[in-house]
């Protein structure tokens, strides 16, 4: 009996023991494990990210069309001293007298030469040379062929014969009324609300006494005006640059013959028609281009 009873006391200390160790296996983590703890909420439900729309592009605007020769030559037809490309009517039989008597006929000879139907000189006497290239012009222009440049005639031509537009400062084309005068070519350009309005042969100072370069503004109006440098009459004067301005000249013939003092030089009767469209308004000057 007392056998047994050891025995016995000897598998309950076995079986302890191994109680011990699985209790110690359950409880203690091995080496390198890592304890996991139960998930307390759920995780968040991940919503697909929304398509991006593509931003819209803008419309862009159609490109005008350029009119055509018989749209503009119906644009001219009503024009008048108020109204863009003006110039008095020019007939056979008229000529350039003085300064005080000009009638366009040069300036009507330039533009049939630029216009490539004129081959003759530039005389101011309008013969029947000028008649025919006159015919001519109008004829390729949907104009009627009187042979005389009327100003309906005028409109179209100056329209047609105008040099180094793309030379043109980008300033000319602002609000209001701008006046910009190239002194390379000899035009000067008006422009109202950055649409060519008129574009009249000129001319500026003498290379010692040339025609500033810059922008500049009118200061002042005088509907003729005696120079207290050089005891001139100016006619239609708007000075812009200290004594320098543009007005109608009583020595200019030629815009190509000859120089100002400093001012540009215009034909008195284009000089009126620029001094009566800007009265009372703000009239900006640009002055650019190579001497001349």
């Amino acid at each position: 009996m007392k056998g047994q009873d050891m025995r016995r006391a000897g598998a309950r200390a076995s079986m302890c023991a191994v109680a011990a160790l699985g209790l110690s296996a359950l409880t203690v983590p091995t080496a390198g494990a890592a304890v996991i703890a139960p998930p307390t909420t759920p995780p968040p439900t991940m919503s697909p990210s929304p398509t991006p729309r593509p931003t819209p592009k803008p419309t862009p605007k159609p490109t005008p069309r350029a009119l055509t020769k018989c749209q503009i030559a119906a644009q001219a037809k009503n024009t008048t001293p108020s109204k863009p490309f003006y110039r008095a009517a020019t007939k056979f039989g008229m000529r350039d007298g003085g300064p005080k008597s000009i009638n366009h006929v040069r300036e009507a000879q330039y533009r049939l030469r630029w216009a490539k139907v004129y081959k003759g000189s530039v005389t101011g006497s309008y013969g029947p040379a000028t008649r025919r290239a006159v015919r001519t012009f109008q004829s390729k222009n949907c104009l009627a062929p009187t042979g005389n440049v009327n100003v309906q005639t005028w409109a179209v031509l100056i329209q047609r014969t105008i040099r180094f537009k793309s030379s043109i400062p980008t300033v000319c084309r602002g609000a209001g009324w701008h006046s910009c005068y190239d002194r390379a070519s000899h035009q000067d350009f008006l422009f109202k609300n950055g649409k060519l309005w008129n574009v009249w042969l000129v001319r500026g100072g003498a290379y010692s006494t040339q025609t500033r370069t810059g922008n500049y503004k009118v200061t002042a109006r005088y509907k003729e005006k005696v120079s207290s440098l050089y005891d001139v009459k100016m006619y239609y004067f708007m000075p812009h640059s200290g004594g320098q301005g543009q007005h109608g000249s009583g020595f200019m013939v030629d815009p190509w013959v000859g120089h100002s003092h400093g001012c540009i030089n215009m034909y008195i009767k284009d000089a009126k028609v620029l001094f009566n469209l800007t009265r009372n308004q703000p009239l900006r000057v640009t002055v650019y281009g190579a001497w001349d």
